[in-house]
């Protein structure tokens, strides 16, 4: 039986991001591929060619249906390394570890630890029991359940929003199969799915609306899907541009916000899609004549219908109203000579004022939970359409917030649009209004003098926050830093600049801003570049790419989280929100000895004794305190075989993880 890879036994040294190191240290097996993945597949001789290959077919079909996880019980001893070395990426932790996952955060719904359901909340990083030593191209994290990808593109969940029946595991069931997926995009009640080829696949986050009925089912029993690719177990659509893409174009990006999706191809090309009524409320789909509810067996109505989504006309109007007139006049305050006081009506008139809309008014149905059904259906909406304002506008990036977009342009410029309510486009006191339908430029320049040159190489966005990594450059002495900028929602501390206040500009996160470092490679001191930023409804977590490498071996990436913290989503122990960025104590891999006591300098220059679990646990950056010896840093790229795989981490809704991510899969 052919295991996968990602059943691999990683030593100390191999963890660390140098399979260098470990193949110099005395008495480590040599980085070969297991001796599984080298037997060739044979086939009996007295076979003819047919019979042959329907026989080859079957088995291939056979061992894309078996499920990830009965298959992998036991790691692969083919990459064990015997190296006993001390690690630098966790210094003075001795012993061999296996890829993992680690979760935690909001736990109601069995996403964070489905082991223990009677647990609401996961204070700290926890190891995920059902993914150990699964490597994976992507995970996200719904406030109702949990998706990842493993190596073989198929598409795995958990989470009682998944399964809420009594007799649901804790181990995650394949779900999607056989369209090699990429990433992954989670909603409420939606899965949307990039694929290889570029393809986006859509399908509900519900087992239970995942079932597809007897007609399809019949439909897809030829003997021909025996031995094709595909899993027609899971009821899925495939999202189609309402205009064919040209030669070699595909979809290479997705993003959703709570009620809208933007993807971008591989030529810049940027396109939505609505996913309710609410879509562009705000103006944030940035199209507004689209098709909703395609024709299938399964689809809840009768026919495909084109509707115009408005956004609402009445945020951005001010609404004054006029003080009530006075029922009495003071005497004393009369002018000289009046002799009666005038008369006042008992009754004044009101100014009228028009209720302010909170959704569309577009409607499919008259009755609500019908129309609702409508919204959550799959096929609600699966034709993209280009974004008229950015026609012929290369587009290097596009994410998507709660109900706001960003777009980077290739030459590092921002354009923004939609809710604007907290500042979260970053336009300034001066464009402070409640909505922006259409893409302004964002300027990036206000926190800098005239000198310095400002360009965007990377954003992100999350619930009613925006953040934009800059290179900055003064021009007279050509220094260059590299500078975190946010700007939105500061009310959980995720701006990260130590308030709790709205920010309509953007401003520095100044823990994250203009860190420096000695390179080997260049000989010189250098920028930290920012590796990773991941956004979720109002918490953070980002990832240096400080991976020096020193003497062959390499040390970690240094993470930072900060923000909302109610559900424990920071992972810090606490349930205080962060309002500037912090470390995190290392990952709890099972294993590893935990670090002897150690003798550091002080801030005066002295030196103390350091019980490293409880004083380092509470330095955090950006303070006065020195930055913690022993802290979590993620593992970068490894060689595993033909696979090259690093440390992700990943904030959801309310949650986060960290994984073991495929970089070629």
């Amino acid at each position: 039986m052919i295991r996968p890879t990602s059943m691999l036994r990683f030593g100390t040294s191999f963890f660390l991001g140098s399979a260098r190191a470990a193949a110099r240290s005395p008495g480590a097996a040599p980085l070969r591929a297991p001796p599984q993945l080298r037997r060739p597949i044979r086939t009996f001789l007295a076979l003819t060619a047919t019979t042959s290959t329907l026989a080859i077919g079957y088995a291939l079909h056979q061992s894309t249906n078996e499920p990830l996880y009965a298959r992998s019980s036991e790691p692969e001893r083919g990459y064990e390394s015997q190296s006993q070395s001390q690690s630098q990426l966790h210094r003075g932790k001795l012993g061999s570890i296996s890829p993992s996952v680690f979760l935690w955060g909001r736990n109601e719904h069995n996403v964070a630890s489905p082991q223990t359901p009677e647990s609401d909340m996961v204070k700290r990083p926890k190891l995920a029991a059902q993914f150990t030593g699964a490597i994976l191209r992507d995970l996200v994290l719904a406030e109702t359940y949990g998706a990842a990808v493993d190596e073989k593109g198929d598409v795995l969940q958990w989470g009682s929003g998944f399964d809420s029946s009594p007799v649901a595991t804790a181990t995650p069931r394949p779900t999607l199969r056989g369209y090699d997926v990429l990433k992954l995009t989670a909603t409420p009640h939606k899965i949307f799915a990039l694929t290889r080829k570029g393809e986006v696949i859509v399908f509900p986050s519900s087992s239970e609306r995942q079932e597809i009925n007897e007609e399809q089912r019949r439909s897809n029993s030829s003997w021909w899907k025996v031995w094709g690719s595909t899993d027609h177990g899971t009821d899925h659509e495939k999202i189609m541009p309402e205009q064919a893409l040209a030669k070699g174009e595909k979809f290479v990006s997705l993003s959703a916000g709570e009620s809208h999706l933007l993807a971008l191809t591989s030529t810049g090309r940027s396109f939505g899609l609505p996913l309710d009524l609410s879509a562009n409320v705000f103006g944030q789909l940035g199209v507004r004549n689209v098709q909703l509810l395609s024709v299938h067996s399964t689809s809840v109505s009768s026919g495909a219908v084109r509707v115009k989504l408005n956004p609402d006309p009445t945020l951005n109007e001010v609404r004054r109203e006029l003080p009530a007139p006075p029922t009495r006049i003071d005497p004393l305050l009369l002018p000289p000579g009046a002799t009666e006081l005038p008369v006042i009506a008992s009754q004044p008139i009101a100014p009228v004022s028009r209720p302010r809309r909170t959704g569309s008014d577009v409607r499919l149905h008259d009755d609500e939970s019908t129309q609702q059904a409508m919204e959550e259906d799959i096929r609600f909406s699966t034709v993209l359409h280009e974004l008229p304002a950015l026609r012929e506008i290369e587009i290097a990036e596009l994410v998507a917030g709660a109900r706001h977009s960003l777009a980077r342009l290739s030459d590092g410029r921002v354009l923004g649009w939609g809710a604007n309510g907290y500042g979260q486009l970053g336009l300034g006191a001066s464009l402070s209004y409640p909505s922006i339908p259409a893409p302004t430029e964002i300027p990036l320049t206000r926190c800098y003098p005239k000198a310095v040159r400002v360009t965007c190489n990377r954003i992100a966005a999350g619930g009613n926050l925006s953040y934009f990594i800059v290179d900055a450059v003064d021009i007279p002495t050509m220094k260059q830093t590299i500078d975190l900028l946010a700007t939105g929602n500061g009310q959980f501390g995720g701006i990260g600049n130590g308030s709790w206040a709205h920010q309509a500009s953007p401003v520095k996160v100044k823990t994250i801003s203009g860190l420096l470092e000695w390179s080997e490679e260049m000989g010189k001191v250098a920028p930290i570049a920012i590796k990773d930023i991941s956004v979720g409804n109002a918490h953070i977590a980002l990832v240096l790419d400080n991976a020096v490498d020193q003497g062959g071996v390499k040390f970690g990436r240094d993470v930072f989280v900060w923000g909302h913290n109610f559900y424990h989503q920071l992972g810090t122990g606490k349930r205080s929100n962060l309002s500037t960025p912090q470390h995190l104590p290392p990952l709890p891999y099972a294993g590893l000895i935990a670090p002897p006591k150690r003798t550091v300098a002080s801030v005066e220059g002295a030196t103390a004794m350091e019980q490293q679990p409880e004083n380092e646990r509470t330095m955090g950056s950006g303070t006065l305190s020195p930055m913690p010896h022993s802290r979590m840093q993620l593992a970068p790229e490894i060689k595993v075989g033909k696979k090259v795989v690093e440390e992700a981490i990943v904030a959801g809704d309310g949650g986060s993880a960290v994984y073991w991510r495929i970089l070629n899969p």
